[in-house]
Order: C-alpha cells, then sequence, then structure tokens
C-alpha cells in the first residue's frame, strides 16, 4: 500500500470529488461553490469591500510579520476567499498573491464558526493529498481564525502555516494572539472601508450640490416662461409678481393686480383654507401643497393644485387648473365606490361565513369533487391536529378511524370508501356515523365523532365537493360513563350508608326493648348501657365523618392552627385507635425522630388524618399481621408513613383510593365498617394544612404504604393539654343546670346523666315553661336547644340575658346545626359556648367541672 502514494492520493482525489457536493457551509455546497445563492452573496458582502486586488497595505503587512513572529511561523497570511481563488492581502513566506481555490486549505475554516487548527495535514484526510502538502512547500500544520463581519458574514482567514508539524496544536496563548490579530485585521478592513466610503460620500455630495446649482438656473428661466401660475407674496401677503401663466385666470393685466394683498385681489380668499395654509407656510417656513377651489366674482370657478414655498421673506406659489381631473375623479371615484360597496358587501358575506366556520363547536371539512380538501375550520383541527391536505379520495387511507357505533362492525377500522367524506361525493344525501379516530398529533390523541356529511351540486345537479361536519362527543360519552358510575356509587354508598345505620339501630333498639322488660336488675341496665353508648357513639362517628365531608367538600372547614409536635398527634391517635388494633391482634410498630417534628396545624384535624389512616390499616390488615408508624423529619416537611401487610390494593383501587366513597372489595358481612370516606377527608385535610397524601401498594395481597407530608415548622412546641376524659374533673360543687329541649328522651337522658355527677337539674320542654320556671331555680348553667318550637334557643337566650335571676347564668347551645356560622350565631345571641348534637359528654362533663371550680372560687 504503501508503495504507490500518488495512486493513493488521485483515488482519495476521486473520493473527495464524489463526496464534496454533500459538504456543505450555511446552504452553499463546495462543489458548486461559485454558484449557490449563498456564496454569491458571501462574494458580493466581499466585493463590496473593495479589498480584493489591492495593491500591499503596511498595516496588514505589520500584522502578519508580527505574528510569524509570535507563532514562529514561517508562513503568514491575511487571505480573502474570493469566488474562484484565494486572494492574499497580506503575506510573509508565501511569496504569491494569490492561488486557485481548489488547492485552499483555509476555504475549509469556512465550515467552522471558530478557529481551525490542523496539527498534521498528513494526517487529515481533507488535505493529505493536497499539492501545498504532498508537494512544495509541504505544509504540515495549519491554524486560522474567520474574519468575519459584524453580521457575522465569514471574508477570509489571518493563519499561520508551518513545514513541520505540531501535534500539541496552539497553546492558549497562541490561541488569544490568533484571535486578537484577526480581530485587528478586521478592524482595519472595515476602516478601510469607512474611508472609502466616506470619500465616495465627499465626490456624491459635490455632484449633487452642481445639479442643485444648475436646477436652481433652470427653474428661473423656466418660471417665465412656463404655462403654470405664479404669484409671489411678500409677508403681508401682497402680490409682487405674477407671472402669463397666472395671468391666464385673470380678466384684468398684471398692473391691476400687483400691489393688492391677496386678500384684495381675489374677494373672499381669506375665509378659504388656503389663507390658513399660507400663513402657515410663512410662520412655519414650511412648504405646502394642496388643492383648492375658487369662484371668481363673474361666475368662473376652477380647481387649482397650489404649491407654497416659503422664499425671500415671503412666498413663492405656483398653481395650476385641475378641475377637468377633479371632474374625472370625481365620476371615477363614485364609480370605484359602487363597486367596493359591492366588493365589501362580498367580502362580508365571505368573512361572515369564515367566522361562522371558526366559531362553530363542529368540525367542517370541505372537498371538491375528486376529495381534495380545501376548507377546514378551528374545531376541525383540534379534532385531528396538523392533518394533510389529502389531494383526492385515493389519499383517505391515511386517515385513521375505527367504528363506534356499537353495532357489529363496532371497532373495526373505516375502509377508504366508508368515510363519510366518500359517501357524500358518491352521492349518498346525508351519511351519519359514530367512530373514533386518531389525531396526527404526536399523541396520536384518540376522540370519539359523530361525522354527517352531504354533496355539494351546482345549478345543473352535477356533484362539484362536500362537506362532512364532524362533532366531538368524547367528553359527552365520557360524562355518560361518569353519570353511570357516580350513579352506582351513589347507589352503592346509600346501601353501605343504610347497612351501617342499622349496624348499631339493632343492638340500641334490642337494650332498649331489654331495658323495658327488666327496669329493676341493676346488672342488666349497666351492660345495656353500656351497649347503647358504644353503639350511640359509633353512629356519632359515622354522622360526624359525614359533616366532615360535607364541610370540607363546601369550604367550610376553619383550621384552629397552633405549633404542635406531630409525635404527640400520633401518640394521641394511637391511643383512640389501640382497642382496634388489639381486637385483630395487630404488631404495631412506632419510629419517631429524636427531636420533636414541629408543624403548624390543627391538633384535632392532624389526629383525625392519622386516626384515619390507622384505623383503615387495622380494617385491612388480617389478625395478627403488622402495622408500622414512622415519623420522619426532613430540612422543610415533616413525613408520616403509615405502613401495613395487609390485603393491599390493586392499581386500579390505588388511582382512587382518596376519592369520596371508593372501598376496596368486602364481603357481605362488612366486618370492617365504614363508609369510604376516611381516606377522603385524609386528602382534604392534609390539603389545607399545606401538605399532601399518597398511596403505594404491590398489589393484591402485598400491605399498603400511605405517606402524609406536612410543611415543617422550625420552632418549639408549647406544651398543649390533654383531650379532657368523662370523669377527669369532677365539680368542686354540685350546679343547678337548666335543660330546655322539646325531645323528651333527649332531655330526660341528658337530665340522668347530669344528676348522676350530683348536680341539681330542671328540665323545660319548651321556651315558655323555662322563662316560667327558670327565675325562681336561679340556675347556674343553662343547656338550651336551638330548635325550640315556638321562641328559638336565640330568642330564649336574650330573653334569659336581660332577666335579673338568670342574667349570669352560663348559656351553652345544644344544636344539631354546628356550622362556625351557628357557632357566631350563638354567641351573638349571649350564648357562652356551643355543643354539637349529640353532646359528646365527656367534653360537657368537663365543662361542667371548669364552671364549677370559678364558681367556687368566686364564691
Amino acid at each position: 500500500m504503501n508503495r504507490h502514494p500518488e495512486a493513493r492520493c488521485a483515488l482519495w482525489q476521486l473520493v473527495t470529488m464524489a463526496l464534496l457536493p454533500i459538504i456543505s457551509w450555511q446552504g452553499f455546497t463546495m462543489a458548486a461553490i461559485s454558484t449557490d445563492r449563498g456564496e454569491i452573496d458571501r462574494c458580493a458582502v466581499l466585493d463590496a469591500y473593495g479589498i480584493l486586488d489591492t495593491p500591499p497595505e503596511k498595516a496588514f503587512d505589520d500584522v502578519v510579520v508580527l505574528l510569524s513572529q509570535l507563532l514562529k511561523a514561517p508562513i503568514a497570511a491575511v487571505n480573502l476567499l474570493a469566488r474562484t481563488r484565494q486572494w492574499f492581502k497580506a503575506e510573509v513566506g508565501l511569496n504569491t498573491r494569490e492561488m486557485p481555490l481548489d488547492d485552499s486549505i483555509c476555504k475549509f475554516a469556512l465550515l467552522q464558526q471558530d478557529l481551525m487548527v490542523v496539527p498534521d495535514t498528513r494526517l487529515d484526510s481533507r488535505f493529505r493529498c493536497n499539492p501545498l502538502v504532498t508537494g512544495a512547500p509541504g505544509l504540515r500544520f495549519y491554524a486560522g481564525e474567520l474574519l468575519k463581519t459584524a453580521d457575522g458574514v465569514p471574508l477570509g482567514t489571518l493563519c499561520v502555516l508551518d513545514t513541520q508539524a505540531r501535534p500539541q496544536g496552539l497553546s492558549e496563548q497562541e490561541r488569544f494572539i490568533l484571535q486578537t490579530l484577526a480581530q485587528q485585521v478586521m478592524s482595519q478592513i472595515e476602516l478601510r472601508k469607512a474611508l472609502r466610503e466616506q470619500q465616495d460620500l465627499l465626490v456624491r455630495e459635490q455632484a449633487i450640490q452642481e445639479e442643485l446649482k444648475q436646477e436652481r438656473d433652470q427653474s428661473q428661466r423656466l418660471l417665465h416662461g412656463m404655462d403654470e401660475g405664479f404669484i409671489f407674496l411678500d409677508s403681508d401677503f401682497r402680490v409682487r409678481q405674477i407671472n402669463a401663466g397666472g395671468l391666464k385666470f385673470e380678466t384684468r393685466g398684471a398692473a391691476d393686480i400687483v400691489g393688492l394683498s391677496h386678500w384684495e385681489a381675489w374677494s373672499g380668499s381669506e375665509a378659504l383654507p388656503l389663507a390658513r395654509h399660507y400663513r402657515h407656510a410663512l410662520e412655519q417656513q414650511i412648504a405646502v401643497n394642496f388643492e383648492q377651489h375658487y369662484q371668481f366674482p363673474d361666475g368662473r370657478g376652477y380647481w387649482l393644485d397650489i404649491r407654497a414655498y416659503p422664499a425671500g421673506g415671503g412666498l413663492a406659489v405656483f398653481y395650476r387648473d385641475i378641475t377637468e381631473r377633479k371632474l374625472a375623479e370625481d365620476a371615477l371615484r363614485e364609480s370605484r365606490q359602487h363597486a367596493l360597496d359591492i366588493a365589501r358587501q362580498a367580502e362580508n358575506e365571505r368573512r361572515r361565513l369564515d367566522a361562522l366556520l371558526e366559531a362553530v363547536p363542529v368540525g367542517i371539512i370541505v372537498a371538491d369533487a375528486k376529495g381534495a380538501v380545501i376548507q377546514v375550520n378551528a374545531e376541525n383541527r383540534k379534532i385531528w391536529g396538523s392533518h394533510p391536505l389529502s389531494e383526492n379520495i385515493d389519499a383517505y387511507g391515511e386517515w385513521k378511524g375505527w367504528w363506534a357505533d356499537g353495532s357489529a362492525q363496532h371497532g373495526q377500522p373505516l375502509a377508504q370508501h366508508e368515510w363519510a367524506m366518500s359517501r357524500a361525493l358518491a352521492g349518498e344525501a346525508a351519511p351519519r356515523q359514530i367512530i373514533e379516530v386518531q389525531s396526527f398529533d404526536a399523541a396520536h390523541q384518540r376522540r370519539i365523532v359523530l361525522n354527517s356529511g352531504a354533496p355539494i351540486r351546482n345549478e345543473a345537479g352535477s356533484i362539484i365537493g362536500a362537506v362532512v361536519a364532524q362533532m366531538d362527543i368524547t367528553d359527552r360519552i365520557k360524562a355518560e360513563e361518569a353519570l353511570r358510575q357516580a350513579d352506582q356509587r351513589k347507589d352503592e354508598f346509600l346501601a353501605m350508608l343504610a347497612h351501617e345505620l342499622r349496624n348499631p339501630l339493632a343492638p340500641i333498639t334490642s337494650a332498649a326493648a331489654i331495658l323495658a322488660m327488666r327496669p329493676g336488675d341493676e346488672a342488666t341496665v349497666r351492660r345495656t348501657g353500656a351497649i347503647i353508648a358504644r353503639q350511640a357513639r359509633h353512629m356519632t362517628g359515622l354522622i360526624d365523618d359525614l359533616l366532615d365531608v360535607s364541610r370540607v367538600t363546601r369550604g367550610k372547614v376553619e383550621l384552629d392552627n397552633v405549633e404542635l409536635d406531630v409525635g404527640d398527634v400520633i401518640a394521641v391517635a394511637i391511643e383512640q385507635v389501640r382497642p382496634l388494633v388489639e381486637r385483630h391482634a395487630h404488631r404495631l410498630a412506632l419510629r419517631l425522630p429524636p427531636a420533636p417534628s414541629i408543624v403548624l396545624g390543627d391538633r384535632k384535624r392532624l389526629v383525625q388524618v392519622v386516626t384515619n389512616l390507622l384505623s383503615n390499616a387495622a380494617k385491612y390488615t388480617p389478625d395478627g399481621g403488622n402495622i408500622e408508624v414512622v415519623l420522619e423529619s426532613h430540612q422543610d416537611t415533616v413525613v408520616i408513613r403509615v405502613s401495613d401487610d395487609g390485603i393491599g390494593m390493586t392499581p386500579e383501587l390505588t388511582a382512587c383510593a382518596f376519592d369520596l366513597f371508593s372501598q376496596g372489595t368486602r364481603g357481605l358481612d362488612r366486618s370492617q365498617g365504614g363508609l369510604g370516606i376516611g381516606l377522603a377527608l385524609v386528602k382534604s385535610l392534609s390539603s389545607l394544612h399545606g401538605g399532601s397524601v399518597t398511596v403505594q401498594s404491590d398489589g393484591p395481597g402485598m400491605g399498603s404504604v400511605f405517606q402524609v407530608t406536612l410543611p415543617r415548622l422550625a420552632a418549639t412546641v408549647a406544651p398543649v393539654g390533654d383531650i379532657p376524659h368523662a370523669g377527669s374533673e369532677q365539680p368542686a360543687k354540685p350546679l343547678r343546670i337548666a335543660v330546655v329541649d322539646d325531645n323528651e328522651d333527649a332531655a330526660a337522658m341528658l337530665a340522668m346523666f347530669l344528676e348522676s355527677f350530683g348536680h341539681q337539674v330542671l328540665v323545660s320542654p319548651g321556651a315558655q315553661h323555662a322563662l316560667e320556671r327558670l327565675p325562681a331555680f336561679q340556675p347556674d348553667v343553662c343547656l338550651l336547644d336551638i330548635g325550640l318550637p315556638g321562641m328559638n334557643g336565640y330568642d330564649l337566650a336574650r330573653t334569659l340575658r336581660a332577666h335579673p335571676a338568670t342574667a349570669g347564668a352560663m348559656l351553652i347551645a345544644i344544636t344539631g346545626y354546628a356550622q362556625e356560622k351557628d357557632r357566631q350565631d350563638a354567641l351573638a345571641a349571649g350564648f357562652d359556648d356551643l355543643f354539637a348534637k349529640p353532646v359528646d359528654l365527656a367534653f360537657l362533663d368537663a365543662a361542667l367541672a371548669r364552671i364549677a371550680r370559678r364558681r367556687t372560687l368566686a364564691a
């Protein structure tokens, strides 16, 4: 192979010639470098600099000498690449002013955006066969920096060459030197061009001045011989000169006009717009041009084109008769206006049609007789995306659609002749079809559309095209399906709610019957009472959950935010769920960080969040299973993770786990209980705290992991008092308590509870009865129902506050209406507090204990 280098280079040249047509730089091909549009433009820019074939200049020669010395290169040059040659403005070591472009190494620098360095030309496929490399002077190293205009157009390079290879290329300092000197060369080129252009401008200005002088002389000669009217007015608008062209409009001579003011010479002209134009031209020293109609006293009328120029302290006014032109223009204007009115009417009709097509919520496609798509509207583009404009029916195969009408062909693709457009072009009157289509966008979105079409016929009845309307019914189909599923979920929830409410009602009813049969059996009373209390608490919990969901979904929840430790929240939640965990023999593991995890939140609501997650884990984990609670404190967040090894979740259930009434599959026994709203509450309450909740499960039988993330608060938490429990505080002394409630059973049970703690209780069934009895009873506390017949609880409270015997009593509202608005209304009516039905007896007992203690201290 090494024996015939000439043959090898010849072969390489043939390959290079074959490849050159596909090697391009910014739009031009090297094989066609002299004809490509981009190269022609570049050469035109080079020509504009006027530097090609100019004598040597010291500024450029000094640069190449300095570059040769600094880079220790025997050859340096400022070269410019013309159409067929490489020309050197300055060079050292080459001893030539130009060379053919085919032999140029620098031309390849134009293909790059910055400095081109060739450490060894023999190792570079572009240059190993270059005659400057294979022959004299035997170039081995090349480095060239582009000489570019401010617009980025490359004119040539500043380069250095060496007959010795430099494997290391250029150092950073050498690159800096080359690039800096290239900028200096380009600055010299730009300066040279600017000086040349300035000289050209001076020569041109002298020529213009000469032309202006000749024109002024010619104007003076023409002024007296021209057919156009001319008058000269002084600064007082007196006529100082009028030519023969101006006297053509007159029946007087020049002597009768010269010396008069314009307003005297031409009566009424001072009231015309021309007077304003003349004054404006004289005051502002500007030329004016306008048209004016003037009616002579003898009845003659002319349209004049008037041009007035400030000159010699007055005005030079030229005017000519344009009456015939104005008459012709008026006629033409009327004709054009009529044509414009007709065209405008037609255009408005077209625009109205286009606007209608763009506005209608229906996709429209219009095609000609061959099926070529000629017009589509915005809704069509929304359905199909950027689709092809098919040129005939045969191209409809590129459109993708499937039958979606529920028939035997449902799901099958549409054939080419089955599209509504094809059927309409075939003469079918109104083809209709429900199909699923795939858009041409990258997402290939699918939509269900209702297609209908109609042929377009000419006066002879021949089909000249067709139109197809497409209505996107995807959302309607989805909405119908969502409505069906929502209706199904509603039915399931109502059945579930009925089941859950019947469960506690059954033992309550049975316990009530047993109490009626065995009224004196103390053991039976205690046992049945415990059953009734437990089942009532269960029903209260169900109702509270429903009310919580209602408040959260309607945005009626207001958080009582304080700084608190999430570890304390988890501890309280575990205590609430412990009976359920122990009943199922679960192993509960708790992992807390050593330092407090502080958040800003509502203690009660966050306990509710963790309790729901723990209850959910306990319900869905088989007996003896494992539940783990992990608390992690990060820089900006606090994470609560509840995991179990229970029944797990399918991907479908995971996706909707936090939806209202969403539950996993259960047996008919519904042993886990619940309404399927706990996780929905967890999500809503977490969001209200600025947090989020997620769930992860590897599938059925693989357990679940719920994670709540809350914003962390960098602060210490103040001690929070324990939640009061029934009997935790005993009253210092018995209280006199009035119970006003029209529900006899509820009032009696509440009275029995209060009397069991030693309080003296007076029960009234209504407001009137209470007003008659309470002043003498002098109650310490009044528990008032709001929904009383006749006078409601609010009015009763105001009346009691106004009576001296009851004004000092503590008034507590007992109501089934426990929204924030109800609490505000109660406080405004004079109540001290509000308890929701059914009353939490533990909290009521604690509140009464505090009242009794204050009264004891006051005594």
